[in-house]
């Protein structure tokens, strides 16, 4: 069994904005996509065969979720473990998702995709994808789409065919030339700012001519997005994703591991170490005669302190960034111990991925 279908590909072009995860990846004709899905491929093959039915399902399912499990399995096979897959444990019909063995060493392992975003945020993401997709219809063939703001207005999906008809309309009495030149001596803040607005949307735009040899090709009419700025971090979100995994199985007799998958650009170590050993606080000296003071973890992390160990069956947890594309570029991982655990394990991790995995620095576009 493969992981996607054996045939002939003639889907051009990046994904849509909402387009379902394993179609994209089943369908195109890219490059880098066939070297992903190869990679894929090359990590499914190794798969139990018993198991490999119901990961493709989950695969076609939930994309990324799968592909952590799927990244798992051969992150610690390569480490020189044996995986067993969902394993039974007695006294629970629950089942982690793997037991990990090598030699007298074993563990179980529990892997845990973090969706940073509630319900709600989801919702708005996929109305926002939606609208996206809409843009990316407009006919910009002279012109690349600069988005510098979108405000939903209500709880309505915005008419993409009234984006698309109002944009095409003030589009086409534009011409490149003319718009470029003016916005080499207006520059973006004093050219004409295109705006639509209607009950459900408003959306603010401008322009940015092509060169005039990709004039008239056919490729996304959107150029640029507006920015996202996220303020503090999300060591909470990691602190509750673990604890919500920490006791799903009772009291086991062998190490336990929890690896989480927290998607983003970099992974912020800094907020791991806080989800993991607590907050930064600043502390000083209660002696008048030294005013020495000292930044130190304050132990209400996830694994506690030495006063008040927390989640002690727990023996380490991972943490990684990785998702298809970013495996020899921005995707990073550590492990950590947890100092209070009661069943301690031999376990280290610092290779980079890339080198674990034996994966081209070319990767994904040279593989």
């Amino acid at each position: 069994m493969t992981l996607f279908d054996l045939k002939q590909r003639t889907l051009e072009g990046p994904a849509k904005y909402n387009a379902d995860s394993y179609q994209y990846y089943n369908d195109s004709n890219r490059n880098e996509m066939a070297n992903i899905r190869k990679l894929l491929e090359d990590w499914f093959a190794i798969y139990p065969e018993s198991e490999k039915l119901d990961l493709k399902r989950r695969f076609k399912a939930a994309f990324d979720h799968a592909f952590f499990e799927l990244y798992i399995f051969g992150l610690f096979t390569n480490l020189g473990y044996t995986l067993n897959v969902h394993p039974e444990i007695l006294g629970t019909a629950k089942r982690p998702d793997f037991l990990a063995e090598k030699g007298a060493t074993r563990a179980y392992i529990e892997v845990k995709h973090i969706m940073m975003k509630s319900q709600k945020e989801q919702a708005l993401e996929r109305k926002k994808n939606a609208l996206l997709d809409s843009i990316d219809k407009v006919d910009a063939s002279n012109f690349l789409i600069v988005l510098r703001e979108i405000v939903f207005k209500s709880d309505v999906q915005p008419s993409g065919r009234n984006v698309i008809r109002f944009l095409n309309k003030v589009i086409s009495q534009l011409d490149p030339d003319i718009y470029g030149q003016q916005l080499l001596e207006n520059g973006p803040n004093g050219s004409q700012k295109i705006v639509y607005e209607d009950n459900d949307v408003k959306i603010g735009l401008w322009l940015m001519p092509k060169v005039p040899s990709r004039r008239g090709t056919n490729s996304r009419s959107i150029g640029a997005h507006p920015s996202v700025t996220q303020i503090g971090n999300d060591s909470e979100s990691i602190r509750e994703a673990l604890e919500n995994k920490a006791t799903r199985y009772g009291i086991l007799n062998t190490p336990y591991i929890i690896c989480l998958n927290k998607q983003g650009v970099g992974l912020d170590k800094l907020e791991i170490q806080e989800a993991l050993y607590g907050d930064l606080r600043y502390s000083w000296s209660e002696n008048p005669i030294s005013e020495d003071g000292k930044l130190e973890l304050s132990g209400n992390g996830f694994f506690g302190s030495k006063t008040n160990p927390k989640f002690t069956r727990v023996s380490g947890v991972y943490v990684t960034n990785a998702n298809t594309a970013n495996l020899t570029h921005t995707a990073d991982h550590v492990f950590r111990h947890n100092p209070f655990a009661t069943f301690k394990l031999d376990l280290s991790i610092k290779q980079p991925i890339a080198e674990t995995f034996k994966i081209s620095p070319g990767y994904p576009y040279n593989a």
